[in-house]
């Protein structure tokens, strides 16, 4: 078979003297289906070995001549193969009997390119056909672009990205504030002018009053302009701070809404990847920033702009010749903020993250506090947030010191262009080329001439927190759904409760499926019951039907349709779920009840809680129906709590119910009171039943034995007894067990 063989490794080619060794067992090149190169020989010395494989064979071949080859070990031969994890390395085993082969070991650098190889040595071993996609496709922790490991999974490049996009992905966010960013801009425009009077009036109250005496009647008149000048600047001042105010606080909630509307978007598996403390800090603190881009944008960078134009505009019209003295500073300025800006944006990152990972430690210390309290791991949870508190400490001291050295050398730069503005001028005016009055001006101006300029250095200080701030809060504006609906959906009504899984093949990580070729149907109205060990599977199967997550083959349909031809929306209002540990939020028991259905009235709410054996234990509570719940529903019991979750999913009248291992965390008596809630749930609906508590299914209609994602048996209680399999060994088991307990 003439192939081109996929060649993952360090160099782009299979080395000659491999390629010798491999013809000497009998596999010739144009066979080759798959090379890999590893890292590590069986005893742990590092040496290059290579793995490769055809369409009915693998054999690992080293670059040491020392090394026996092995021969080939064949697909027919081997019952699986399988990634086994070590300290610093890994390796990929045959099995034989259930007996592990060492195939190829590796440092834990390579383990993402050999989980792939693994993925489709299964395939091989199927018959199937190889996916040179998958293998090929780019690591997705790393940036394709510079090798730079990413934040997270998929995640923009923070060395990679465009800075000057950033600013212009804010300005749309403008528009809506045009008008009043015109108003905005007149009023800064007013507030110049004003500043430029002063100076001007003190060079005329020099001049032609204090210094000849002459125009004595002026002085009050003076007096009064710059007092003038001083009460409407005051009042320009506060006009700007209001405006600025609306408009940073009106952008600074769209945004917040605009980041929460995303992150409803995002499927499962992005909250897999990312830490919710995160998530929160950059909802939060970093969505800040932006109210202070307004705030630099208009009373901090616009106006100093405008202001060193209009000033220069009038220091030129004093003296062109001092005038020039002004700008010997600006290019050391300009130097030195570049340099800067540089030198602190990477700091400023590292503030952003450090803060970000500490507020995640703390919501997860905070939400399992019982649990630290009762292993008595409060020293443990100290000393690690310690460390973290400590990282972000050196984080933002190493920032705040470079700004703090920054600072004053500008400080002393625009010191040295006063003083030679005194210099210069005053020799001018003993000369006698320029009067007192003038250079009085002059110097005005070149102390508010300098001090927006001080500004922009202090500009750039911001500027790389915001960068940072802005760029992490487009990380999520950018982030893929993943999961979309699709653009002329399906409709779905009058469900009747028909579900198929026809060769379901899904993974988590997509070179690890959980879920292995699967078929089933359910006919609308039938309880069925999903069974099997810890990690078989089950549950995995829920979120395909719920459309947590999309198949990577196969098909799911609901009444013959295919749930990637619906709504997410649509689906889900049709499917009731009952999970083991119930989700209450801080709310009221009314208010938990009628999640799915907040205008449900009162009468539906409390016809629910009845039907779920939950309205005798609420009426118990003070206030009943409008009892308050604390966080996760603390303040009832585990039983309870899925009574609540019961009435919920009945209040919601659903065609198809799923229930995920509802009773197996209750103690017997809850259990009872929960199995009569879900008998009348259970009716007249498809349900499907996850269990670990065999006997809750012995009425089901039909039960799946799901073992390591395949679907291993199937039929209902007394047929599967009789074929005495995994279900019977797990039910003489848990009979077992359940003899022993004590009465």
């Amino acid at each position: 078979m003439d192939v081109t063989p996929v060649i993952l490794g360090d160099t782009p080619h299979i080395p000659s003297d491999i390629l010798v060794r491999m013809e000497a067992v009998g596999i010739e090149e144009k066979s080759i289906l798959i090379a890999a190169e590893g890292d590590l020989n069986e005893s742990g010395r590092v040496t290059s070995i290579w793995m490769i494989a055809t369409s009915d064979r693998v054999i690992s071949i080293s670059t040491d001549q020392s090394v026996p080859l092995v021969d080939p070990i064949s697909f027919d031969q081997a019952n699986d193969f399988r990634l086994r994890s070590t300290v610093g390395s890994s390796s990929i085993q045959a099995m034989y009997d259930g007996m592990p082969v060492s195939l190829i070991r590796f440092t834990n650098r390579h383990r993402e390119r050999f989980q792939r190889v693994l993925f489709q040595l299964k395939r091989l071993k199927e018959g199937q056909p190889l996916q040179s996609h998958r293998l090929l496709a780019p690591d997705p922790r790393f940036c394709s672009q510079c090798g730079l490991t990413l934040p997270a999974v998929s995640q923009p490049c923070p060395r990679c990205v465009k800075h000057g996009a950033v600013f212009q992905r804010m300005l749309p966010l403008f528009r809506d504030y045009t008008k009043w960013a015109i108003v905005l801009v007149i009023f800064m425009a007013v507030g110049i002018t004003l500043d430029l009077l002063p100076p001007f009036l003190t060079r005329i109250l020099v001049d032609d009053v204090l210094t000849t005496g002459e125009h004595g009647d002026w002085l009050i008149w003076l007096v009064l302009g710059l007092a003038g000048a001083l009460l409407f600047r005051s009042g320009v001042n506060i006009g700007i701070a209001r405006l600025s105010t609306y408009i940073g606080t009106r952008i600074t909630y769209d945004m917040r809404q605009r980041l929460f509307l995303k992150l409803e978007q995002m499927s499962i598996d992005y909250y897999d990847r990312m830490d919710v403390g995160q998530l929160m800090t950059r909802c939060m603190s970093d969505v800040e920033q932006l109210q202070g881009f307004v705030n630099q944008a208009t009373q901090g960078f616009l106006i100093n702009i405008l202001t060193i134009f209009s000033i220069g505009v009038m220091l030129f019209y004093l003296d062109p010749t001092l005038a020039m003295y002004v700008m010997v500073p600006i290019p050391l300025v300009t130097g030195g903020t570049i340099f800067f800006y540089r030198r602190i944006y990477p700091m400023y990152y590292k503030v952003s993250d450090s803060h970000a990972k500490l507020t995640s430690m703390l919501n997860s210390i905070l939400s399992g506090i019982r649990l630290v309290k009762a292993f008595a791991q409060e020293q443990r949870e100290n000393r690690r947030f310690s460390s973290g508190n400590e990282a972000f400490r050196n984080a933002r001291r190493r920032v705040d010191m470079n700004a703090g050295t920054f600072s004053p050398v500008m400080t002393f730069v625009f010191g040295l262009g006063g003083l030679i503005i005194w210099y210069a001028g005053g020799h001018d005016v003993l000369a006698e080329r320029i009067t007192l009055g003038t250079l009085m001006a002059f110097l005005g101006y070149v102390s508010m001439f300098y001090s927006p300029l001080s500004g922009l250095t202090q500009f750039s200080n911001w500027m790389t927190s915001f960068m940072a701030s802005s760029q992490r809060i487009f990380e999520i504006l950018d982030a893929d759904p993943k999961l979309h609906d699709p653009p002329n959906p399906k409709s779905l009504t009058d469900v009747k409760g028909m579900i198929e899984f026809d060769h379901v093949v899904f993974g988590y990580d997509p070179y690890h499926p959980v879920v292995k070729d699967i078929s089933f149907k359910i006919e609308p109205g039938q309880m069925i019951g999903i069974v099997g060990r810890s990690g078989s599977g089950k549950s995995t199967l829920v979120n395909l039907l719920c459309r947590f997550y999309d198949t990577q083959e196969g098909t799911v349909r609901i009444d013959g349709k295919d749930v990637r031809d619906l709504k997410r929306g649509d689906i889900r209002r049709h499917i009731g779920l009952v999970l083991q540990e119930p989700f209450l939020f801080r709310a009221s028991i009314a208010e938990n009840i009628a999640y799915g259905r907040p205008d449900a009235p009162i009468e539906d709410i409390i016809r629910s809680a009845k039907a779920a054996n939950a309205h005798e234990f609420i009426m118990q509570h003070p206030a009943g129906y409008d009892s308050p719940l604390g966080e996760h529903g603390s303040g009832l019991s585990g039983g309870e709590r899925q009574r609540i979750s019961i009435a919920r999913a009945l209040l919601c009248d659903p065609a198809i119910l799923i229930l995920d291992e509802a009773t197996s965390s209750v103690d017997t008596e809850s259990e009872q009171q929960i199995q009569e809630a879900l008998t009348r749930l259970c009716k007249d609906r498809t349900t499907i039943a996850i269990a670990h508590r065999l006997t809750t299914l012995r009425g089901a209609d039909c039960i799946y034995v799901i073992n390591n994602g395949r679907l291993a048996e199937y039929g209902d209680h007394e047929a599967l007894m009789v074929q005495e399999g995994i279900y019977h060994r797990l039910v003489h088991i848990q009979t077992r067990l359940t003899s022993l307990e004590p009465a």
